[in-house]
C-alpha cells in the first residue's frame, strides 16, 4: 500500500508540474501575413531575426509583422526548404526546385546546375568557414562564399536517389546524412574533396550533435548515438522516442526539443526529449498541428519556434515568468498563507500547499457538509436554529454539498475563516475544522482589537468580542457611520477599513465607525480594491474609476491619484503591492505602476486569461485565480530591467506612392540618414521597423517633424504617411513607448529636405533682386533724368519768360528817355541833352549787362536805380526829391535780387504820380530786413495815389503783373510778393518781399 501510495503521489507530483502548466505561446498564420502556412524552415540569424521558409515564398519577421520575398524579387524558386547564414553575414535559401540563392544584403545570386549544382532541388544549407556545403537530392554541392566557384565531391554508389537531408560539423569536420544511405564525412583533406561513409543504416531524416551525442531521426524512433564512439567504428545506438523527428533545438536551460511529423502516423507534434524519453509538449506549449517539421530557439529572447507544414510558426515562450496552473479545472475564489502553508480557497473546497507547492491535503465539499451538521446537533435547542443566523440572508440547512457557495478566505492569528452561503468555519493552518457558526455574511472581518465583523447588507453591522458565543454589539443601518454595501475589509495597525461600493470608505477606529464621506473627510464614494504598500500606505480603487494612494496614519491625506486614463483597461479586478511596485489587474492584463510609469503584461507573456477572481503575493510570487487554475507570476524575472527598442529603420520609403529604388536599401533598410526631394514630390510614405525589444505588440509609436512642433497622437501602427509637405528642413523623430518595459525613446529617424520651387531657389531669388534693383535703378535714373530735363527746360522757359518780361519792361524806358532826349534836342539845349545822353548811354550797358541775369545783387541794383532815377528826374527838372535807403542788415553785396524789378515801381511814379502841380514831390526807396532771409523793398511817392491808379488803370496793372510773374518764376514758394497800398492825397506805397 505504501509503495502504491507513494507511486500515486509521484504521478500527481509529475502531472501537475508539467502537465499543469501552460506556457505563453502565439500563432502566426497567413492571416498575420505569413505568405504560406506550409513552414519548411525555419532560422534565426547573427542579429536574432527569424527567417522563414514556405512554399510560397520566404518571410523575414520584423516586430510580430512578415517581410515577404519570392521569385519577383530575384529568390531562386519559392519553395523554399532550409536557410543558413555565413561568415561574411550573406543569407542562402535552399530551394527545392529552383536551386540555391545566396543574399548579400542587395542582389540575389543563384546557383543552379548551369553552374554545376548536382540537382536543383536542394533539402540544406550549411555555411562552414569559407564554404556554403549544399544538400541536394542527388549529393552535396560546395561552394565557396567569397569566389562563387561551386565543387560536387563524386557520389558513392547508391541504389536511389542519393538524397542530403541533414548537414552537421563535429571537431573541424563535415558530416551528412543520406535518407536512404546512412552517415557520410566529407574529406576536404586532398585537392578534391572525397565522401567516405561512416555508418550505413536505411532511414536517417535528421542528424544533430550536442555535445558528443548524435541523435539521428529513424523512421518511428530516434537512433542515439556516442558519436566518438561512432568515429571509432562502433555503431551502437540507443532507440529513444516514436514519429520522425525533422529537427531538434537546444534552449539555455539544456532543455532539448524535437519537431516531429510521423507522416502515415499521427503521432507528430512538439517534443522534450527528457531522460531519453520523447515528452509530447504540443498541448502545453499551445500547438495544436501534428505536422511540425521545424523547430528553432532564440537565446536572446528564450523563444521557441516551432514550424509546422499547415498552421504557420508557433512562438514559445520559455522563460516561465507566468505559468499557468490548469488545477483540474478549479474555479478559485481566495488565496492566503499560513505557516508556509498556501491556502486555495475554490469552488470545490479547500487546498492546502506545502512549500514546494504540492497540494498536502484537500477539504472537500462534502467535508465541509459534514462539518456543518456535525456542529448543528450541538445546537441545544435545534428549532430555534433559524434565530441565530444573520438577518442578512436566510440560512438554508437542507443546501447539498454539491451546492455549497464560498464567499471569501479571511486569516486571523493563527487560523482561517471561510465565509459560505452554509455558513462559517474557523480552519487551522493543518486543515482541521475548529468551529462553525450558523451566520450568512458576504463579507466578514477582523477590527484590529481582534473583533469579528458581520455585515448585513441590509440591517447594519455587528461585532463580537467572542463570535461563538453570538453575542454582539450592533450598529444601526440608520445610522451613517454604519458601514452599508461593504466589499473589502483590511485592518492596518490600529485602524480597520471598510469598503462600500456605494457610499465611500468606513473606518473603525477605538470601537466605533466613523464614515468619511459623511463626516467630509473623503468625497469619494465608490470602492472595490484595497491594499497596503510597504510605506503602509493605502492603495484604493473603486471598479470603474481611478486609483489613490493615501497617507492615513494620523491625518487623512490624499497623496496621490493615478488617473483611470493611465491605465490600460477598464475594469479593476484586483491590487497588489511588491516593494516600490503597485500591480493593477484589469480585464486586459496586469498594469506594472511605478514612479509615474506604467508597464503592461497580457496574453503575449502569457497572460492569456484575465478574468481574475483572486489575488495574492507570496514571497516573489503573485497567484492570480481564475474559473479554471490559477497563474503564477515570478516578480522577481517579472520586474527586472526589461531591454527596449535600441534602433529604429526604415524599411521602405514611398515618394508619391512611388517606392524608391531598391539601390537605395540594403538588408532592407534604408542606408541614409537623409532625404532630399523637391516641392514636386512632397508626399512621403515611410515604414520603419524598431529593434531590439522582447514583445512587438507592446509597442505604441508617435512623431513630429521639428523639435518645436507637437507630438503626433500614439499609434501601433509602424507606418507614416505626410501628405504635402511644404518646402523646407524637417527631422522626422519618432518616440517609441514600450510598455513592457516601461520606457519611452526618441529616435531621430529622417532628415528630410524639401527644395523649393525654383522661384524660391536662392539664385532665382538673387536674378529677381538684382533685376528689380536694375529695374528700380533704371526707373530712378530716368526719373532722375526726366526732372533734369524739366528742371532744365522749364529753367529755360523761365529765362524765356524772364527774359520776354524784361524785353516788355525795356521797351517802355527807352522810348521815354527817347522822347526826353527829343524834347532837349527840340529845345536847343545842347548841355542838357549831351548829359543827358551821357546817363542814357551809361545806363543802357547797364541794362545789358543785368538783363540776362536772373539775379543781380542789391547794390548792383541800387546803382542801377539811381543811374534810373537821375535820368527820371532831369525829365522833371529835378523837382522831384529823391532817396534811396539801406538797411545796415542789408547784405548789399551777398543778397540777390531779380534785375529791373523795382524800375517799373519808379518809372509808374515819375510817369503817373506827379504833375506840374504837384507841391514837392518826392519818391524813397527803402531796403529792410523783415527776416533772417526776407527782404522788404518799398517804394513810396506822396503823388495822386487813386486818382492817379484810376487815371492809368491799364498800365499801373500791366506793370505790377509782369514784375509779380517775375517773382514767381524765380521764387514759387512767394505767393504774394508784392502789396501796393493807395491814400487819396497821401500818395502811393509799394511794397515787394523777396527772399535772398
Amino acid at each position: 500500500m505504501r509503495l502504491q501510495h507513494s507511486w500515486f503521489i509521484l504521478i500527481f507530483i509529475f502531472s501537475f508540474s508539467v502537465f499543469g502548466q501552460y506556457l505563453p505561446s502565439k500563432n502566426y498564420t497567413t492571416a498575420d501575413g505569413l505568405p504560406n502556412n506550409a513552414v519548411r524552415s525555419l532560422f534565426i540569424d547573427k542579429t536574432n531575426v527569424l527567417w522563414i521558409g514556405t512554399e510560397n515564398g520566404v518571410s523575414k519577421m520584423i516586430n510580430g509583422s512578415f517581410l515577404n520575398l519570392d521569385e519577383s524579387d530575384g529568390l531562386a524558386h519559392n519553395s523554399c526548404w532550409d536557410i543558413a547564414q555565413d561568415k561574411n553575414g550573406n543569407i542562402w535559401f535552399a530551394s527545392y526546385g529552383g536551386g540555391v540563392s545566396k543574399y548579400d544584403g542587395n542582389k540575389f545570386t543563384v546557383f543552379t546546375t548551369k553552374n554545376g549544382l548536382l540537382a536543383n532541388k536542394t533539402r540544406k544549407v550549411f555555411p562552414y568557414k569559407n564554404k556554403v556545403y549544399v544538400g541536394t537530392e542527388q549529393g552535396v554541392s560546395i561552394i565557396d562564399i567569397k569566389t562563387n566557384k561551386l565543387v560536387s565531391p563524386k557520389v558513392p554508389q547508391h541504389k536511389d536517389d542519393f538524397i542530403c537531408i541533414s548537414i552537421v560539423e563535429y571537431n573541424g569536420e563535415i558530416y551528412f546524412t543520406s535518407i536512404f544511405d546512412g552517415l557520410y564525412k566529407i574529406d576536404e583533406s586532398g585537392s578534391e574533396p572525397q565522401i567516405i561513409p561512416i555508418i550505413k543504416h536505411k532511414n536517417s531524416y535528421c542528424i544533430s550533435v550536442f555535445d558528443t551525442v548524435l541523435y539521428s531521426s529513424n523512421k518511428g524512433y530516434v537512433n542515439k548515438f556516442d558519436i566518438n564512439s561512432v568515429l571509432n567504428g562502433k555503431n551502437f545506438s540507443k532507440k529513444i522516442g516514436k514519429s520522425i523527428v525533422w529537427q531538434y533545438a537546444k534552449s539555455s536551460s539544456a532543455e532539448l526539443y524535437a519537431a516531429a511529423w510521423g507522416i502515415y502516423n499521427p503521432d507528430g507534434g512538439l517534443y522534450k526529449i527528457v531522460d531519453d524519453q520523447m515528452i509530447d509538449v504540443s498541448k502545453l506549449f499551445g500547438i495544436d498541428s501534428k505536422i511540425i517539421l521545424n523547430v528553432v530557439y532564440d537565446d536572446s529572447k528564450d523563444i521557441l519556434y516551432v514550424g509546422s507544414n499547415d498552421k504557420g510558426i508557433y512562438e514559445v515562450r520559455l522563460n516561465k515568468m507566468i505559468d499557468y496552473h490548469l488545477f483540474d479545472s478549479k474555479a478559485i475564489i481566495d488565496f492566503d498563507v499560513l505557516e508556509n502553508q498556501k491556502i486555495i480557497l475554490h469552488n470545490k473546497g479547500l487546498s492546502f500547499m506545502d512549500s514546494n507547492n504540492i497540494v498536502s491535503k484537500m477539504l472537500t465539499l462534502a467535508d465541509f457538509k459534514r462539518f456543518e451538521l456535525s456542529s448543528l446537533k450541538k445546537v441545544q435547542n435545534l428549532e430555534n436554529k433559524q434565530g441565530i443566523e444573520s438577518r442578512d440572508f436566510e440560512l438554508n440547512f437542507n443546501i447539498a454539498a454539491k451546492d455549497i457557495i464560498f464567499y471569501e478566505l479571511v486569516k486571523h492569528n493563527n487560523s482561517f475563516w471561510v465565509a459560505s452561503n452554509i455558513g462559517i468555519f474557523q480552519i487551522s493552518a493543518q486543515g482541521i475544522f475548529l468551529g462553525y457558526v450558523p451566520k450568512h455574511s458576504l463579507k466578514i472581518g477582523f477590527t484590529s482589537d481582534n473583533q469579528f465583523i458581520e455585515t448585513i447588507t441590509y440591517a447594519g453591522v455587528r461585532t463580537y468580542d467572542d463570535i461563538y458565543s453570538l453575542q454582539s454589539k450592533s450598529f444601526s443601518k440608520f445610522d451613517k457611520s454604519t458601514p452599508q454595501y461593504i466589499v473589502k475589509i483590511l485592518s492596518n495597525e490600529d485602524k480597520t477599513y471598510l469598503l462600500s461600493v456605494f457610499n465611500g470608505l468606513y473606518v473603525h477606529h477605538n470601537k466605533q465607525f466613523h464614515s468619511y464621506l459623511d463626516e467630509g473627510v473623503w468625497k469619494e464614494k465608490k470602492f472595490k480594491h484595497i491594499a497596503i504598500n510597504n510605506k503602509g500606505q493605502l492603495i484604493l480603487s473603486a471598479e470603474f474609476g481611478d486609483v489613490f494612494i493615501v497617507n492615513d496614519k494620523k491625518t487623512f491625506k490624499l497623496l496621490k491619484t493615478i488617473s483611470k486614463k493611465e491605465i490600460i483597461g477598464t475594469t479593476v479586478s484586483f491590487l497588489e503591492t511588491y516593494g516600490d511596485y503597485l500591480l493593477i489587474g484589469t480585464e486586459k492584463g496586469l498594469n506594472i505602476y511605478k514612479d509615474g510609469v506604467i508597464r503592461f503584461i497580457d496574453n503575449q507573456l502569457g497572460l492569456k486569461d484575465c478574468v481574475i477572481t483572486a489575488s495574492h503575493i507570496f514571497d516573489d510570487s503573485l497567484w492570480l485565480g481564475t474559473k479554471e487554475g490559477f497563474y503564477t507570476i515570478d516578480l522577481s524575472l517579472l520586474l527586472i530591467e526589461q531591454p527596449t527598442v535600441s534602433h529604429l529603420s526604415i524599411t521602405n520609403l514611398a515618394i508619391n506612392n512611388i517606392p524608391l529604388h531598391k539601390s537605395n536599401f540594403s538588408w532592407f533598410k534604408y542606408v541614409s540618414n537623409k532625404l532630399d526631394t523637391d516641392y514636386n514630390h512632397n508626399s512621403l510614405s515611410i515604414d520603419f521597423t524598431p529593434e531590439g525589444h522582447l514583445v512587438p505588440d507592446k509597442l505604441k509609436f508617435r512623431y513630429r517633424l521639428k523639435k518645436a512642433n507637437r507630438w503626433s497622437p500614439y499609434s501601433d501602427k509602424t507606418n507614416l504617411f505626410l501628405p504635402y509637405l511644404p518646402y523646407g528642413n524637417y527631422l522626422l523623430q519618432i518616440e517609441v513607448l514600450d510598455m513592457n518595459a516601461g520606457k519611452s525613446t526618441i529616435f531621430d529617424v529622417l532628415k528630410i529636405h524639401i527644395s523649393p520651387p525654383f522661384w524660391f531657389s536662392w539664385w532665382f531669388i538673387t536674378i529677381m533682386v538684382l533685376l528689380t534693383i536694375g529695374i528700380i535703378c533704371l526707373l530712378v535714373l530716368r526719373k532722375k533724368r526726366k526732372l533734369k530735363e524739366k528742371a532744365k527746360t522749364e529753367n529755360q522757359i523761365t529765362e524765356a519768360k524772364f527774359e520776354a518780361l524784361s524785353n516788355q519792361m525795356n521797351p517802355h524806358f527807352i522810348y521815354n528817355a527817347l522822347k526826353s532826349i527829343q524834347n532837349f534836342v527840340g529845345a536847343n539845349n545842347e548841355s542838357h541833352s549831351t548829359l543827358f545822353i551821357s546817363e542814357f548811354s551809361g545806363l543802357m550797358r547797364k541794362t545789358l549787362k543785368n538783363s540776362p541775369q536772373q539775379t543781380i545783387t542789391i547794390k548792383d541794383e541800387i546803382e542801377y536805380l539811381n543811374s534810373y532815377i537821375y535820368i527820371e528826374n532831369m525829365r522833371f527838372k529835378n523837382r522831384v526829391t529823391c532817396e534811396v535807403n539801406v538797411s545796415a542788415l542789408v547784405k548789399e553785396t551777398e543778397f540777390k535780387i531779380p534785375p529791373m524789378l523795382i524800375q517799373p515801381f519808379i518809372e509808374n511814379v515819375f510817369a503817373h504820380a506827379f504833375d506840374d502841380f504837384s507841391k514837392d514831390p518826392k519818391l524813397t526807396v527803402s531796403f529792410l530786413m523783415i527776416g533772417d532771409r526776407l527782404l522788404e523793398c518799398q517804394v513810396i511817392d506822396n503823388g495822386k495815389g487813386l486818382k492817379a491808379v484810376k487815371q492809368s488803370k491799364f498800365h499801373v496793372s500791366r506793370g505790377i503783373a509782369l514784375a509779380r510773374e517775375r517773382i514767381i518764376l524765380l521764387q514759387k514758394h512767394n505767393i504774394n510778393p508784392i502789396k501796393i497800398e493807395h491814400t487819396e492825397y497821401h500818395g502811393t506805397v509799394v511794397t515787394i518781399h523777396l527772399y535772398v
